[in-house]
């Protein structure tokens, strides 16, 4: 959960913030959890709510996607790191200037490990939408990125 907060909102002592805000809130609304999909679907769905709120009070219009930090790997040659660190800055460049719907799919797939149907139910659309901003999230990407990755 706060590693979400955290790419959706970019500020660190407020994911924190609003990761005990979420976990309140589970604790607050455990009876109205009705078993129709898993309880992490329904936790993100709660933070998803969570942060756009914070978002909107902040009048922060452009969601910023930051990215895990990789303790670099002692044995691989400090040339190697700085090509690696690199790159990730340009994909994290190429993210943040992603459409929120977009860079949320792209988030919840591949940092969170979401299935498509499970998106759709967080996302409260159907899983085609899911489908389809997926693939123009990538063709964005790839333009934006060229033919150094192909997402």
């Amino acid at each position: 959960i706060f590693g979400y907060l955290f790419r959706m909102i970019g500020r660190g002592e407020h994911a924190e913030e609003l990761t005990t805000d979420v976990m309140l809130e589970v604790w607050k609304s455990a009876s109205t959890f009705k078993g129709e999909s898993q309880v992490s679907t329904w936790m993100f769905g709660i933070a998803r709510f969570k942060a756009l709120s914070f978002l909107r009070r902040a009048q922060n219009t452009s969601v910023r996607v930051e990215e895990a930090i990789e303790v670099p790997d002692p044995r691989e040659p400090p040339d190697e790191m700085l090509v690696k660190q690199g790159r990730a800055g340009r994909i994290k460049q190429a993210l943040g200037r992603l459409s929120q719907e977009h860079r949320e799919v792209m988030e919840l797939t591949f940092f969170e490990g979401f299935s498509y149907p499970e998106i759709a139910k967080l996302l409260d659309c159907p899983v085609n939408t899911v489908k389809t901003r997926m693939f123009y999230a990538r063709k964005q990407l790839r333009a934006l990125l060229g033919a150094e990755v192909a997402p």
